[in-house]
């Protein structure tokens, strides 16, 4: 960036939002949404585990979730993950959005935010009035404040679901001068904003294309509930055969045996339209 005064960042800034806008609101529909926000939710929690000095991986954290059972605690790991997941599903254009926000955050966090208020400025700049207002009265709930500003600006944009994209690109340093009212903390948040925008849009670009090499295939499965499963890969960062797939297709009535789930995986990979993310031969775990 040749010109890097201030007002130069914020117009960089506001212009990556504008190209991620228009990414979101494609009109083709060819881009998998829920998809893409559970990515970078994986993304965000792992750097909030960071920034609690924690060494969890994405590998971990997808261990955490997709092979706990039913009633399994899951873990420091888990748990931030599942925080940001619910997050991003809340629409923040339906009634009853504010309790939804409240009930992902800490208590304490919440109680603080009795009601929406009405902010001035950018939407870069409203995140930050919020980050740093949060910060300033929890300044160990980082997690939390970056929630909170990323709904702040989603709410600014005129998008219906949060995208985490603030979380992964300020550090621990950052963020404790933004607590401080650090001055030059803007033009940090503008340029954290243009490479996490980057980031979504490449994301967005290659979550595309393995989306519709999947949707080309599927009608050429024969697995019982493959439709089904089909679209449970298009909304989740990773699907665990046992469990997300058998002995039911999670979030369906759709029944399927274990065998047939494992089958059904093995044969996508084939097909190279799913990929193996743990690189394990047992507990596997296959995303788009």
């Amino acid at each position: 960036m040749r010109d890097d005064t201030p007002d130069s960042v914020a117009f960089s800034s506001g212009a990556a939002l504008a190209m991620l806008d228009v990414v979101l609101r494609d009109p083709s529909g060819g881009l998998p949404g829920s998809l893409l926000r559970d990515r970078l939710a994986l993304d965000a929690a792992a750097a909030c585990l960071r920034l609690e000095g924690r060494r969890e991986t994405t590998f971990d954290i997808r261990d955490a979730v997709c092979l706990a059972r039913a009633g399994d605690a899951l873990g420091p790991a888990g748990e931030m993950f599942m925080r940001w997941r619910r997050l991003v599903r809340i629409n923040l254009k339906g009634s009853g959005w504010h309790g939804q926000l409240q009930s992902v955050l800490p208590d304490q966090v919440a109680e603080t935010l009795a009601a929406p208020k009405p902010l001035d400025g950018s939407p870069v700049a409203q995140a930050l009035q919020e980050l740093s207002a949060v910060l300033r009265a929890f300044p160990r709930q980082e997690a939390a404040a970056l929630m909170v500003a990323d709904v702040t600006l989603t709410r600014a944009l005129g998008w219906d679901r949060a995208m985490p994209l603030l979380a992964a690109t300020l550090s621990r340093k950052d963020l404790r001068k933004i607590a401080d009212g650090d001055t030059n903390m803007p033009s940090r948040v503008h340029r954290a904003m243009i490479a996490a925008c980057d980031g979504a849009i490449r994301n967005a670009a290659d979550l595309s294309r393995r989306a519709a090499k999947l949707q080309q295939v599927a009608p050429k499965l024969r697995s019982k509930g493959a439709a089904d499963a089909v679209a449970l890969f298009l909304g989740h960062d990773a699907v665990s055969p046992s469990g997300m797939l058998s002995p039911m297709i999670k979030g369906t009535s759709v029944q399927m045996t274990d065998r047939s789930a494992r089958r059904l995986c093995d044969r996508l990979l084939d097909l190279g339209v799913v990929r193996e993310l743990t690189g394990r031969s047992a507990f596997r775990l296959y995303g788009v």
